[in-house]
């Protein structure tokens, strides 16, 4: 018997998203909030989503995160999104350079020239 393909999968190209956050975490709830959107969109698979963290928003992966206005959800929401094949890279700014993770710098660090890039090859630009 053949194998019928599971109806609710999602059939077709995905959409390409790319999430441009760079409020202050220690000030704004926005950037908690577009890190947890950005999760939950993560899971449907549908979507091939890409989260930029510039500027001050770079502390949301900074030692003492967690202590920061919404800090507990930032490693749970990242880890979530790439776990889920999405990608998280940063751009910190002086302050937030002195305490993100050197992983994080090392790893998913992203130059401007390479961000002006994305901007252009996404089919939608989030900013919070």
């Amino acid at each position: 018997m053949k194998e019928q393909p599971d109806p609710t999968a999602f059939q077709g190209p995905k959409s390409r998203i790319l999430i441009v956050i760079d409020s202050d975490p220690r000030t704004s709830s926005r950037v908690g909030e577009a890190v947890r959107m950005a999760g939950g969109v993560s899971v449907w698979k549908q979507v091939e989503l890409h989260v930029v963290l510039r500027g001050a928003a770079a502390l949301a992966l900074g030692e003492g995160a967690t202590e920061l206005p919404d800090g507990k959800i930032f490693g749970q929401f990242i880890g979530m999104i790439r776990g889920k094949g999405g990608k998280v890279s940063v751009m910190p700014d002086k302050t937030a350079m002195e305490v993100v993770q050197v992983d994080e710098v090392v790893n998913h660090s992203l130059k401007e020239e390479q961000f002006m890039a994305l901007t252009a090859e996404f089919d939608s630009v989030m900013r919070f």
